[in-house]
């Protein structure tokens, strides 16, 4: 059996609409600020992050969700915002790589707001 590139182009398609849903579910779960936005916002602002993670390498669930999840965190053109951020998200650097610093980064941000407050 082949299957054409339509076929293989639709079946992305619902798995990345399908990817989308569970990130807004899980911004939704964990961070309560999500829950206030109106679900079509908020999906159509995920899918923009999801797109920007990709341009940037990322490939898997686990990188692409560090991406969002970073996003979310520190404002969605925080990797035109962050010097650090972009060192992160340079050419050069594996998706692994990428997905490791951008979370420990994020993490870093957070654990030194706690220890200023």
């Amino acid at each position: 059996m082949k299957v054409r590139k339509e076929q293989t182009e639709t079946l992305q398609q619902a798995a990345d609409r399908d990817y989308a849903m569970r990130l807004l579910y899980f911004l939704q779960d964990q961070f309560p600020d999500a829950a206030e936005h109106e679900q079509a916002t908020l999906r159509e602002g995920i899918r923009g992050q999801i797109a920007k993670a990709r341009s940037y390498g990322f490939l898997t669930e686990r990188q692409i969700a560090a991406y969002v999840i970073s996003a979310w965190l520190l404002g969605e053109d925080f990797d035109h915002e962050f010097p650090a951020v972009q060192q992160i998200l340079r050419p050069g650097l594996t998706p692994v790589e990428k997905s490791t610093q951008l979370e420990q980064f994020t993490r870093d941000i957070f654990d030194q707001l706690k220890r200023s407050v």
